[in-house]
């Protein structure tokens, strides 16, 4: 409690904001996917809700580049947190069947993503700064670490320990994660501190550096490698291991074997070591994943989420501690608004995440089970174009 009333007033009305916004993400992250699988037991319709994620986010970013031209960030972060709300809950109210509907409900969810992530980095930025802003971003990855390891294996818990009524108890977590995003939007709007409007003579980077159009790629095959394991990870729980219980236990356990790692070597890694954290990655995500395409039971899912457990904390700072530094270096060299190469930099995450999440789609219509078996162990192997990347980018 001492650590965080160092904070200014600004600075725990942001992080209780955060903790808010965390404590509901499970519910719009995770268990809109179980929900559909409960009720269609079909790949093809997760894959889709999820297309429309992906393209919604850039979207909107897009559109938020645009509105802080005469919106303030807190306004647009407000709406944008609160929105996010609106596509989880139309799909548990209406149940939708058609995959247009379900796309477009996706795309409901991931439009107020991009507005809510592009203000909240432009908050946290004007509100932190120096030794307080490392404090800040420990506070709240502690804070996203802590909710990680409780608020799934309880929501999944409560959704599957009745009989009957499953529906109603979606509705009810997801009315409840939504009254949670109102009290995380209403906590910004609180803040005592004037953000002035960004104005953006050109949201694109029109001619980037060799060292961004090395980040560009960077961010396409992390789209890829992410994206691909986020989804067939979550099928690998829904088709071996149980439902929505098994998927928020399987979550915590991942949490807190990652939090237990970054607890005792993440102060350890440092900037020459970023290339080792992409290796180890290839090394255990890859492994488990032959050991799982291999053997294709149970077990086989547990070693591959031990090796998720095992590297991805260290994998998501180094990744992040990458793309930071980079977009400080290009800020510095060109003088451009920081938030255009934050948008660029979206851009291509998400053309990598919709790269993937159409290959999946395609492949499975023809052939689904192998593409569970083998999918995973495949795009593993793109950890070799992104060590290409990071060697390119020349960071010591």
């Amino acid at each position: 409690m001492r650590f965080y009333s160092s904070f200014s007033a600004n600075e725990r009305r942001l992080l209780l904001s955060f903790l808010f916004f965390i404590i509901a993400w499970p519910v719009f992250s995770v268990f809109t996917n179980t929900f559909l699988w409960r009720h269609s037991q079909d790949i093809f319709t997760v894959i889709v809700f999820n297309l429309g994620l992906y393209l919604g986010l850039p979207l909107g970013f897009l559109i938020n580049s645009a509105l802080l031209h005469r919106f303030p960030s807190k306004t647009l972060f407000f709406f944008g947190c609160i929105l996010q709300g609106i596509g989880p809950l139309l799909l548990t109210l209406i149940n939708p069947s058609s995959y247009i509907i379900i796309t477009i409900l996706g795309t409901c969810l991931g439009l107020p993503m991009g507005l809510y992530w592009g203000n909240r980095n432009l908050i946290t930025l004007r509100i932190t700064e120096g030794q307080h802003r490392i404090n800040f971003l420990s506070m709240e990855s502690f804070q996203n670490t802590a909710v990680g390891m409780i608020i799934p294996i309880f929501v999944g818990i409560y959704l599957t320990s009745f009989s009957g009524g499953i529906n109603i108890r979606y509705l009810i977590v997801t009315v409840l994660a939504f009254s949670f995003l109102l009290i995380a939007g209403a906590l910004i709007l609180s803040l005592k501190i004037k953000i002035p409007h960004v104005k953006l003579s050109s949201a694109w980077i029109t001619h980037a550096s060799t060292f961004w159009n090395h980040l560009r790629w960077f961010e396409f095959f992390d789209g890829v490698i992410t994206a691909n394991e986020g989804l067939l990870s979550l099928m690998m729980i829904l088709v071996f291991l149980g439902m929505e219980d098994a998927v928020g236990g399987t979550k915590s356990g991942v949490a807190i074997l990652a939090a237990v790692m970054m607890y005792f070597f993440g102060k350890r890694i440092r900037t020459k070591d970023y290339a080792r954290v992409i290796q180890l990655s290839l090394l255990l995500i890859g492994g488990s994943a032959a050991i799982f395409a291999f053997f294709f039971n149970a077990w086989s899912v547990i070693v591959c989420f031990a090796a998720f457990g095992l590297i991805n904390g260290f994998r998501a700072t180094a990744m992040m501690s990458i793309i930071y530094r980079i977009v400080d270096e290009e800020v510095a060299r060109t003088q451009k608004n920081r938030f255009a190469y934050l948008l660029d930099r979206e851009i291509f995450l998400n053309i990598g995440r919709l790269t993937i999440l159409l290959a999946l789609l395609v492949s499975t219509i023809f052939a689904p089970t192998t593409t569970l078996r083998y999918g995973l162990l495949l795009t593993s192997l793109l950890h070799i174009p992104l060590l290409a990347s990071l060697h390119k980018l020349k960071l010591h």
